[in-house]
């Protein structure tokens, strides 16, 4: 059957080619967007450094001259007595003469310039109509008690003012240079008090002055003054209503609030703002006036910074993809072109799917790997057809094996006593017994039988290796083990004895842990020998013990090994509990063992239960820990409890 196009290896391959072409197309454009960006932000870092300091300094010669003016204005104050009409022309031509001061006056202390009159301040500014004159003080208008008066004379220094709306005076948004002035003694040494010279520029003013001043086309800027305030901003209605920590704060911008600290402490500096000013994702370039402390902001939105780089950027992609397409249309007719005689042994490998070997691919005669790949495939066909035949025949093989190891794994287990309850008509004890082999057939025994009315023998085993090997020795010990005991022989002897039979001739040097034991049903006395096999458990009424350590060698490799005997008094309601390695060494999932000392745990719980059930309980357990993992080794155990005589 053909496939379709689009999984033809011709496909697949050049896809493959133009995923790798584009990736490394993609890598190279990226990079160049990195290190070009890099180098944008690097020269717009520098660039605007230099127009905010230089507007700053612009901004700050305007002031300086304000303050030069108001200086010397208060100097020939203090020098020079002058009459009310010479103060006021020097004023007013002070106020006409400079196009950044907006008004002026000179404000003095009660009664000091005339005896009769306690506040002097004659007041000139520009207004549409010309220059007005307001004499500041009035009862509505104390200036003794404004800030541009109060903070001159405190301080005995020159005083910018913080941005203030002067009502009653200029009637805008205003601040005020003012520079105290004094009375000069005879000495020439300064004097007492007098009052301040002031110089009002207006807000309006400097928002017109910062807007002549060439920003360029991707930026805008702001001005903030000590405290944060702006005086002239990007939103209108922040300008004199709200700080940048009031901002900050209202969008919960800790970002911002720290950009504002650093404006105004920082001479200069260069952040990136991101989008916490109107106009989006920007720069911030500043400087701070020294003259008054206020700070000067541009920003310079990212997007027309980068537009450049990323229109070229849209045009390499542009012409990334169309050389993409260019170059998929090649590599398809050259990938089509090689692929052609893999589409023959495409139909070939399709006719051997549905059985049909007899191929014909005379008709590639290439030197390549693909002619190779012909040449061994004719071969692989000959070859498949000798492995069909020898595969049909060690299947049947196999069947007729599996089909004997079922028979074998009925015949062993039907060498193991296996209907219970053993004895029905028995009171005085209870036997019970599971084995679970890990694979068909397993090398893990149990067996008990009566000697007489008063005595019940019974042992548990586990033989070395898995498997057939291991099967056919369990059969032979379970044959010798009921010969063994037939003569009444204690269970130290009947060890001795099968050790003894299972030695000969054993070149193989397997061998059977096992334990044997002889219970009086008359007097519960219970005899028992160990030959290498796991410790039982002895379930009493408040306790679980162990039947101390293996007493001898496994059984089948010495001879002459020489076994124990023991002896205990199971008391009614006792249940003896053995069991072969395959319980306590029962893996899960987690390669952990299930360990004596859960098994110890299971049996705690169990004690005064019937042998079945204590059985189908630690069954249960092992099963629930193993969880899905494989079997690892058989699975025996072995449980007689004691009722007690004359019950019988």
């Amino acid at each position: 059957m053909k496939l379709p196009r689009f999984h033809s290896l011709a496909v697949e391959v050049t896809l493959l080619v133009m995923i790798g072409t584009s990736f490394v197309l993609a890598m190279v454009l990226a990079d160049s967007y990195r290190v070009s960006r890099k180098i944008i932000v690097a020269n717009a870092e520098k660039e605007a450094r230099n127009l905010a300091e230089s507007k700053a300094l612009t901004m700050q010669q305007e002031l300086r001259a304000v303050a030069e003016i108001t200086g010397n204005f208060a100097l020939c104050v203090e020098t020079v007595r002058l009459d009310q009409l010479h103060l006021l022309l020097l004023i007013r031509a002070v106020v006409t003469g400079q196009e950044e001061i907006f008004g002026s006056t000179v404000a003095f202390e009660p009664y000091t310039f005339e005896p009769k009159v306690r506040a002097f301040s004659p007041y000139f500014h520009k207004s549409p109509d010309g220059v007005k004159y307001i004499q500041l003080g009035s009862d509505s208008y104390d200036y003794f008690n404004k800030d541009w008066y109060k903070i001159p004379k405190q301080r005995e220094a020159a005083v910018w003012s913080e941005p203030y709306y002067d009502e009653g005076g200029g009637d805008v948004i205003m601040c005020t240079y003012s520079f105290p002035f004094y009375h000069l003694a005879e000495d020439g040494k300064q004097g007492e008090f007098k009052g301040v010279v002031t110089a009002d520029v207006s807000v309006n003013w400097l928002t017109e002055k910062l807007a002549s001043l060439h920003i360029g086309d991707s930026g805008t800027y702001f001005v903030i003054s000590r405290q944060g305030t702006f005086i002239t901003a990007p939103r209108e209605e922040w300008i004199m209503r709200e700080s940048v920590f009031s901002i900050a704060e209202k969008m919960g911008s800790k970002k911002l609030e720290k950009i504002g600290r650093e404006m105004l402490a920082n001479e200069s500096g260069f952040v990136d703002c991101g989008d916490l000013f109107p106009g989006g994702d920007s720069f911030l370039a500043y400087s701070r006036f020294k003259v008054n402390g206020w700070s000067l902001g541009v920003l310079f939105r990212k997007s027309r910074l980068f537009a450049p780089i990323e229109g070229l950027l849209r045009r390499s992609a542009l012409l990334g993809v169309a050389g993409a397409i260019l170059l998929f249309a090649v590599s398809l007719i050259a990938a089509r072109s090689v692929t052609k005689p893999l589409r023959r042994l495409e139909q070939a490998t399709a006719n051997v799917a549905t059985g049909h070997l007899d191929v014909d691919l005379s008709e590639i005669q290439r030197a390549d790997e693909i002619g190779r790949l012909a040449q061994a495939f004719a071969r692989m066909t000959v070859d498949l057809t000798h492995y069909i035949q020898q595969l049909t025949e060690a299947t049947a093989a196999r069947e007729r094996i599996e089909g004997e190891l079922s028979v074998a794994a009925r015949i062993q287990r039907s060498m193991l006593p296996s209907r219970f309850p053993a004895f029905p008509e028995r009171k005085d004890f209870d036997i019970h017994a599971i084995m679970e082999p890990a694979k068909e057939i397993g090398g893990d025994l149990y067996h008990f039988f009566l000697l007489d009315d008063n005595r019940l023998c019974f042992a548990i085993g586990d033989v070395s290796g898995k498997g057939v090997p291991a099967a056919l020795f369990m059969a032979v010990t379970t044959f010798l083990l009921r010969s063994a005991a037939a003569g009444g022989v204690p269970p130290e002897e009947i060890l001795h004895h099968l050790n003894r039979q299972l030695s000969k001739g054993n070149d193989s040097c397997m061998f059977v842990t096992m334990f044997c034991g002889i219970l009086n049903l008359k007097t519960g006395e219970l005899l028992y020998a160990n030959g290498g096999h796991n410790p039982p458990m002895l379930l009493r009424e408040k306790e679980v013990i162990e039947l101390g350590p293996p007493g001898g060698p496994v059984v089948g490799v010495l001879e002459e090994a020489a076994y124990k005997r023991e002896s205990l008094i199971m008391n009614p309601g006792e249940t003896l509990f053995t069991f072969t390695d395959g319980v306590t060494e029962a893996f899960n999932p987690q390669d952990e063992l299930f360990s004596e000392e859960r098994l110890h745990g299971v049996l705690q719980e169990m004690k005064g239960k019937s042998a079945p059930e204590i059985i189908e309980a630690v069954m249960f357990a092992v099963e629930s820990f193993a969880q899905d993992a494989p079997r690892a080794d058989d699975i025996t155990m072995l449980a007689v409890r004691y009722e007690g005589p004359g019950t019988a």
